[in-house]
């Protein structure tokens, strides 16, 4: 037996308990750390090099080794500020010492995501360490993946977008009379008489659009009715707002034609981009027009109309011709050349691509007049045409009819249509906006810091970096709820919050320490007893080792 080996063991258990109500102290006085995880101490047996030998016996003691719970999920509690941040997951806040990065900058992490904007904007821990992301862009795309920085809020400043899409459905009521055009003048001229007295368009709607500096443009979308499912389409502005015009005086933008089926869905429409050159310095702004789906189809092509001596064109008193390609007696063989001619007693005849031909009379009241050919084609006549003039066996002239493919949804009825009911604008929107501040910021599960600005607008400005290790629990603790990085940790991995298992992102909260009171309470009075039961041993070895020393 010996003495001096008991002495030690009881020793080592004084120390190990003393560690142990170390550990279980540390915890407690952290019951209240954002982002703390109770350490707790194992205990493990320590062998002399004897061990048990025979009948003998040699103590060796006790150790201790600390675990760290770096895995284990606080709960949350929510607070008043948006940048108060806590991960449901695993993984942890990237920070550092620097809010420019070099060689030198020293990368801790933590669970701890009490944070505020500092006076340079930067989002910082209260003891003035930076959080890291990287910049996006306003749809979230990553700028620089391999190179995360210090989260800065400063510089984010005013914000504003030109208008460069405009989404626009209106109905148009189908019972609306053919638009009172002058033959006599151009299209263009006529379109022009409606552009400077707009009050004698079918319908008008107006919109608000932006240019690039975040100025706001008023806009006007005038309509007028040239035939059957037929329509023609100006968008105009007050001269000041473009260059060269001139104020209180409507300037063209862009114009273009909408044809409708039958059924009042949207066949086509021409021309629906434009380009604003917009006053005051700014850049131009080139705008789609969007009309909603089409269902495509066949359709004359006013680009192809060649005249014959009777005349096909708008200055030939046509104002329009469409195909409807639905029609029982639509021609089998629909895209080619079709071709009208006066074939007398007021009567035009349609020869069909395949050479079919049908024949209509034509109405000798002066007024606009609708022409149904009974194979889908329609030809619309204005009030001044006239076959007085004319002999049998005039060509009017000719026009190609070619088939083109739906757009959008295909379903021509999710933006303009063409139906029986008045007239009314069903939405307008454009995707600019007017200059304005970063009033807020709040940040999503995934990750992203979303601002808000006056004037309405949000948009994505960062990404939080997540770093996750392979071996968390190695982390090397230091002050101000930080880790550090170690050889058994392993090096971190930068991940996305809400990927591939990566935690959550939760805004307006904070992790609540894992220290359970009770449970610390029952384990301090196990070390308690454990530590008087080694002191006793301590004792009663020193009394025998003073019963031998008292030995003559």
């Amino acid at each position: 037996m010996s003495l001096f080996g008991s002495l030690s063991s009881g020793v080592s258990g004084l120390k190990s308990q003393g560690e142990a109500i170390s550990v279980i102290s540390d915890n407690l006085s952290n019951v209240n750390t954002i982002g703390y995880k109770g350490s707790s101490t194992l205990f493990a047996q320590l062998v002399t090099s004897s061990g048990i030998s025979g009948t003998t016996f040699n103590a060796g003691g006790v150790g201790t080794n600390i675990r760290r719970s770096q895995t284990i999920q606080g709960a949350l509690k929510s607070t008043q500020s948006s940048t108060d941040l806590a991960l449901s997951g695993t993984g942890f806040f990237v920070v550092t010492n620097e809010s420019n990065i070099t060689n030198d900058t020293s990368t801790f992490y933590t669970r701890a995501g009490a944070f505020a904007e500092d006076n340079r904007g930067f989002l910082t821990t209260p003891a003035g360490y930076y959080l890291m992301g990287w910049k996006t862009d306003q749809s979230g795309n990553i700028l620089d993946r391999q190179n995360p920085s210090a989260i800065e809020l400063q510089t984010v400043g005013a914000s504003a977008a030109g208008t460069t899409e405009f989404d626009v459905g209106v109905n148009l009521t189908s019972t609306e009379t053919t638009h009172s055009y002058d033959t006599s003048l151009t299209l263009q001229q006529n379109l022009d008489a409606v552009l400077a007295n707009p009050t004698t368009a079918d319908y008008v709607t107006d919109a608000r659009f932006y240019d690039s500096q975040g100025g706001a443009r008023d806009v006007t979308i005038a309509f007028t009715k040239r035939g059957d499912n037929f329509w023609d389409w100006q968008l105009f502005t007050d001269g000041s707002n473009v260059v060269g015009g001139t104020e209180g005086a409507n300037e063209r933008l862009g114009s273009g034609t909408l044809e409708f089926n039958p059924d009042g869905s949207l066949k086509q429409a021409v021309n629906a981009t434009i380009t604003a050159d917009w006053s005051g310095g700014v850049e131009d702004g080139d705008i789609t027009l969007d009309f909603g789906g089409s269902t495509g189809g066949a359709l004359f092509d006013a680009a192809t109309v060649t005249n014959g001596p009777a005349g096909l064109d708008f200055a030939s008193h046509v104002l329009g011709i469409t195909l409807d390609d639905g029609d029982a007696n639509a021609p089998a063989n629909l895209p080619g050349t079709y071709d009208f001619t006066y074939s007398g007693a007021n009567q035009i005849t349609l020869t069909e691509p395949d050479g079919s031909t049908f024949t209509v009379t034509v109405p000798t009241d002066p007024v606009n007049r609708t022409l149904e050919f009974g194979n889908g084609v329609v030809l619309t006549l204005s009030s001044a045409w006239d076959a007085a003039a004319l002999t049998i066996g005039d060509q009017m002239g000719t026009v190609d009819a070619a088939v083109y493919a739906e757009t959008g949804t295909g379903t021509g009825t999710d933006g303009m249509i063409q139906f029986a009911s008045g007239y009314n604008t069903l939405f307008s929107n454009q995707n600019g906006f007017g200059s304005g501040t970063l009033s807020s910021v709040t940040v999503d599960e995934g990750g992203f810091l979303i601002g808000s600005f006056t004037n309405g607008e949000t948009k994505k400005l960062w990404k939080l970096t997540v770093a996750v290790f392979q071996n968390p629990s190695k982390l090397d603790p230091v002050s101000q709820n930080l880790l550090q990085e170690t050889d058994a940790s392993g090096p971190p991995l930068f991940k996305e919050a809400g990927i591939g298992g990566t935690a959550n992102v939760i805004s307006g909260a904070l992790e609540q320490s894992t220290v359970d009171i009770a449970n610390e309470f029952s384990e301090m009075i196990v070390s308690q007893r454990a530590y008087q039961a080694s002191s006793t041993v301590v004792s009663t070895v020193d009394q025998m080792l003073n019963e031998l020393m008292q030995l003559r």
